[in-house]
This record gives structure tokens, C-alpha cells and sequence, in this order.
């Protein structure tokens, strides 16, 4: 049975695109999408990216991950100083692969869902982005007793260690990883050991309390970004963790 969260979400989820129907017809939408291109960072901006809830099309369309503002921004300006070379891993795919993939070298992108890897594998054909985003896809085990398990609600039972570990498979040190998905501080644990030098970790949702813990312990500066969110009503927090003493 669903939790009261998830009822919630599919609740706004369903107004929000009935809402951007209404939009589209009376031309409100077309208003804020000129807007949006003006100015992405305002009010009519932020209003126009509530009408691309959970769809992945629309966030590539803007051409906006799904982080803070200012998380963007300051992942932006570290891949600008690279000059388009960076080298990016990803853990959970999404509009994020496409916005970084535009931007750096090459993304190593890697996805639990099997239906939500084909709807990626789709989305990086139509940005002509299939040679630059290598999406890797890793289904989780069942297990009685997961090695690493995520403690997402309706997760139990399910082992990631094969997707924590899916960075093993991919030679050579990266600018930036991106702890986006499931088992997340597994995730962070396990690539931090894999950045170059001056690089950085881009861990979004960091306001969630069953992360704190290993934020703390991971021996990272951990810089968090609370704010507002392409597509949400509401603030979230990501945070930039580099390597030196907290």
C-alpha cells in the first residue's frame, strides 16, 4: 500500500499536468516558456519548470537537472573551468545525463529501473547524445540478506551492490560524480576513492535524514545548497562534497 508521501506526489503530479494542459490551451504556457529562455533563474522561470513534474522530456527540453539552483550553478562553473573535458560518473539517470553529457567529455551513467533505462535510451537518441552517455544498466538482486541494501521505503529485499560497484567497470579517475539514485551513501563510499584529484561529488536530497550520518562520516568538505528546485513548489537541499578535511 502506498505511504501517504507517495499518494501526495502522485496527487500533484496528476493536478501539475492537468494544470499545464489548461496552460497550453489559454497560452499561459508559451508565455512562460519565453520567460523561462529570458531568464531561467525568476519567478515566471521557476513557474514554467512546475509544469515538467517527473517528465524527463520536458527538464531536457529546458535543459535543467534536477538539483538546486545554486547546486547547478556551482557544478556548472566547475565543469566550465574544465573546458568540456570532464569526465562524469552518474548513479540514477535522468534529465541530469542529457544537461551534463551537453557539457563534458563523456557521462557513465547507471540505472536500476529497466523500464525507465529505455525511456533514457530513447531520450539520448533524440539529443544525439548516445555516443557521449554510456547508460549503464544494473538491476538490483533479490536477497534475504542485501550486502548493500537501500533503505528507500519498498526497497527491502533488494541487494546494490552490482550498481554500487558498476564503477569498477569503468577505467580511469572522474571530475565529477553523481550520487543521484539508489543505496546513496554506498554510492558516495565507494566512487569517492575514484575522483581526480580537484574533483567533486554532486549528492542531491542531502535535507534527507537517513544521510546524514554518512555525510558526516565520509571525510568530505560538504558544501549544501538548500533551495529551490526546477519543477517543485517546494525547497530542496543537494550538496557539493570535495575531498579535504571538514
Amino acid at each position: 500500500m502506498p505511504g501517504a508521501g507517495e499518494v501526495a506526489r502522485s496527487a500533484y503530479v496528476a493536478t501539475s499536468r492537468a494544470a499545464r494542459t489548461l496552460a497550453d490551451r489559454t497560452g499561459l504556457l508559451g508565455r512562460l516558456d519565453r520567460s523561462y529562455r529570458e531568464h531561467p533563474v525568476s519567478v515566471p522561470g521557476h513557474l514554467r519548470t512546475l509544469f515538467a513534474i517527473h517528465d524527463v522530456e520536458d527538464l531536457v527540453a529546458l535543459d535543467v537537472p534536477w538539483w538546486t539552483y545554486s547546486a547547478i550553478d556551482t557544478v556548472r562553473d566547475h565543469l566550465d573551468r574544465l573546458g568540456g573535458s570532464a569526465r562524469v560518473f552518474e548513479y540514477g539517470s535522468g534529465a541530469s545525463s542529457v544537461w551534463l553529457g551537453r557539457r563534458v567529455a563523456e557521462v557513465h551513467s547507471v540505472e536500476h529501473h529497466a523500464g525507465f533505462a529505455g525511456v533514457m535510451r530513447d531520450v539520448l537518441r533524440e539529443t544525439g547524445l548516445q555516443d557521449v552517455v554510456d547508460l549503464i544498466e544494473v538491476a538490483p538482486e533479490e536477497s534475504a540478506h542485501p550486502v548493500v541494501p537501500s533503505t528507500r521505503r519498498g526497497e527491502e529485499g533488494r541487494d546494490y551492490r552490482r550498481y554500487v560497484h558498476s564503477i569498477d567497470e569503468v577505467p580511469g579517475e572522474f571530475d565529477l560524480v553523481v550520487v543521484d539514485g539508489r543505496a546513496r551513501v554506498a554510492c558516495m563510499q565507494h566512487a569517492v576513492r575514484r575522483l581526480a584529484p580537484n574533483g567533486i561529488v554532486l549528492f542531491d536530497d542531502t535535507q534527507r535524514p537517513r544521510y546524514q550520518s554518512g555525510l558526516a562520516s565520509s571525510g568530505m568538505v560538504v558544501e549544501r545548497h538548500r533551495g529551490w528546485v526546477p519543477s517543485l513548489p517546494y525547497p530542496r537541499e543537494s550538496a557539493v562534497l570535495r575531498l579535504g578535511r571538514a
